[in-house]
């Protein structure tokens, strides 16, 4: 049983005369209470778009969640560059209204821009403490904003989620949490991780799971049965086995979605992902990886901007 799976129980013992029992019957212990299913729904046509990096809106077209968006592309030199926004790449690619947009990490390329679409959207800002605080320096109101450190089950709007505990890719930076709330802007270094989400959510019918960056925490995935895996792919080849302990915890989802595979620095424009020869190859490596342990799964590489019917 998983942490997540709490069952009572209650133990009830009988005496055949109904009064006092010098030698009690043997006493069963009998569940109160089991872990019912809370996404029922009826399954209607949803859209996944891939905006990047790790970016993706899931849509119905009357309720959307954004994970990781990063419409920014800075094309900074180093570490040492400062950030910011910038709003009119924002105001291009960005939908109108979003009901949640949800961070796997407060690294810049998933956290940056963040804050300004909530802003702009009106959507729930829901991250760790770190990414809170990148909201709060925006001046983001705390109605907007859900604090989670994995093991929660939130009803947002329209999306029942599932926040899980998980890890970054194997980097040489620092987990650390941005404690307090910064003087804004920020240079490229100074958004720090502050932990890693990973996201299982319910919606018109569906189940979706999000990985922004490519690792586990394996123990906690196995109550998942995701119809779609988004699966970062960057930098996975540092932790051993991966792709196969992901889909196999998942219960060998059907379909699998690259994740931040493609090139960062570059302006967000619609239409197919330029790509290295290197990271072409790294691709093709992982659709046999996949095919190795999950040779029923089907694995697809998004297209920027372009609706994936589910």
């Amino acid at each position: 049983m998983t942490r997540h799976a709490l069952v009572l129980f209650s133990v009830l013992c009988a005496c055949a005369t109904g009064g006092h029992c010098p030698t009690p019957p043997p006493c069963a212990a009998k569940p109160l209470a089991e872990p019912a299913p809370t996404y029922a729904a009826p399954r209607k046509s949803i859209t996944l778009t891939y905006l990047g990096v790790a970016g993706w809106s899931l849509s119905d077209g009357a309720s959307t969640m954004l994970f990781d968006p990063y419409l920014t592309r800075a094309a900074i030199p180093d570490m040492d560059a400062i950030v910011q926004p910038d709003l009119e790449q924002i105001a291009r690619h960005a939908p109108e209204r979003a009901d949640v947009i949800a961070i796997s990490h407060s690294h810049f390329d998933h956290a940056l821009d963040a804050p300004s679409i909530a802003r702009r959207t009106g959507a729930i800002l829901l991250g760790t403490k770190s990414t809170a605080n990148l909201g709060r320096a925006t001046g983001l109101p705390e109605r907007q904003i859900v604090t989670a450190q994995g093991g929660e089950e939130l009803r947002l709007g329209a999306f029942q989620v599932r926040v899980v505990p998980a890890l970054h890719s194997l980097v040489d930076l620092p987990n650390e949490p941005i404690d307090t709330v910064p003087a804004l802007p920020l240079r490229a270094r100074d958004y720090r991780e502050g932990n890693t989400l990973q996201y299982f959510v319910r919606f018109a019918g569906h189940a979706v799971y999000f990985v922004g960056t490519a690792n586990i925490l394996e123990a906690e995935l196995y109550e998942m049965r995701p119809d779609v895996a988004i699966v970062a792919v960057g930098l996975r080849h540092k932790v051993p086995d991966y792709t196969c302990r992901l889909l196999r915890a998942l219960g060998l989802p059907a379909r699998v979605l690259v994740n931040h595979f493609d090139e960062w620095k570059q302006p967000l424009t619609p239409g197919s992902v330029p790509l290295s020869a290197e990271a072409e190859a790294d691709l093709a490596a992982f659709e046999a990886e996949v095919h190795t342990c999950a040779p029923g799964t089907r694995v697809e590489v998004p297209v920027h901007l372009q609706a994936i019917a589910l």
